[in-house]
């Protein structure tokens, strides 16, 4: 018989993310966001103060506070598109070594980040994780979890050794 080392294991409690590296993950990604949102500003100011085009940037001062929600929100939910959708991972979650999996321990598909990224959007979103079991409503509602990769890696170790040993 031959052996097949496991590529996904379900995932349980004990290799969820932390409250604190899920806050982590928010503040990091958050500051990403503030300086994408910038990005805008800054080329208008260059425009005007290089090129003495002020349209551009009378536009940006004057826009209206609604249409500026809708884009930073849009913003957001294309950034954690693209990155959790190659990667598993947002930038935040690079730094703190965890990523998002489905429950069965396989990768989200893009549908999954997509409900994910859109539930980001509901009011107090960011600090429904902060429970017993740190999952939040855009976890739940798309289907997903949040792993710490450390736990994850040290589980899916032990079951090839348990299988190894049944091998033998």
């Amino acid at each position: 018989m031959e052996f097949v080392k496991p590529k996904e294991i379900a995932i349980t409690s004990a290799m969820l993310a932390s409250s604190g590296q899920r806050l982590g993950n928010y503040l990091i990604d958050m500051v990403i966001h503030n300086i994408i949102n910038v990005i805008p500003i800054g080329i208008g100011w260059i425009l005007y103060e290089f090129f003495g085009n002020y349209e551009l940037s009378l536009w940006l001062e004057s826009i209206n506070p609604i249409v500026d929600f809708l884009i930073s929100y849009l913003i957001i939910v294309i950034y954690y598109m693209i990155f959790e959708s190659l990667t598993g991972k947002s930038i935040g979650k690079y730094v703190t070594n965890t990523k998002v999996m489905m429950a069965d321990g396989s990768k989200p598909e893009p549908y999954s980040i997509f409900i994910r990224s859109i539930s980001r959007l509901i009011p107090f979103d960011q600090l429904s994780f902060l429970g017993t079991i740190p999952k939040g409503w855009h976890d739940t509602l798309s289907r997903t979890v949040v792993v710490d990769l450390k736990k994850y890696k040290q589980e899916l170790e032990m079951q090839d050794s348990i299988n190894e040993i049944g091998q033998e």
